[in-house]
């Protein structure tokens, strides 16, 4: 069985919520068009990336059923895709670099980022989870988010599973 996975690079500007939505929509609705099974948006594909500070990522942050998160749930299930995407997390009084993991029948699971990168430690709270791993009609996937995949030993946690 062939699995076909597209992975979308996407222009996304800070704080404009609602303009990263139609980007993140129109690449999830063109991918799924061309066969895709699996779509990656990138990192923090809701907020965009590289924060002036704490406060304008809070101001950004939303939770598991935000409206991002929601509205990727909802596109998984129309177009009967699975779907990667990152998104600044509100947890409480913390914040987490995340990626959440839809399908047609809702949220998967969410993995919180574990190695932060240079300011994102002035800005994200870290998290220690291991890699989020997800069985999907399509295989198994791995979820880690850039820096993660730098340190051995958490790829080869996933490997090994």
């Amino acid at each position: 069985m062939t699995t076909r996975a597209t992975c979308c690079q996407l222009s996304l500007h800070i704080g404009d919520t609602d303009g990263n939505r139609v980007a993140a929509r129109t690449a999830i609705e063109q991918a799924a068009g061309d066969g895709a099974q699996i779509v990656v948006l990138p990192e923090l594909a809701s907020s965009g990336y590289v924060f002036a500070d704490r406060s304008e990522l809070v101001s950004l942050a939303e939770p598991r059923d935000g409206p991002s998160v929601t509205e990727w749930a909802n596109l998984a299930t129309a177009f009967g895709v699975t779907i990667v995407a990152g998104f600044p997390e509100a947890a409480g009084d913390a914040v987490y670099n995340s990626a959440a993991v839809v399908d047609p029948t809702g949220l998967r699971g969410v993995y919180r980022k574990a190695h932060l990168w240079d300011t994102e430690n002035a800005v994200f709270d870290r998290a220690d989870d291991l890699p989020l791993l997800v069985d999907t009609e399509h295989g198994r996937i791995g979820v880690m988010i850039c820096y993660d995949v730098e340190f051995p030993e958490w790829v080869r946690a996933v490997a090994l599973e």
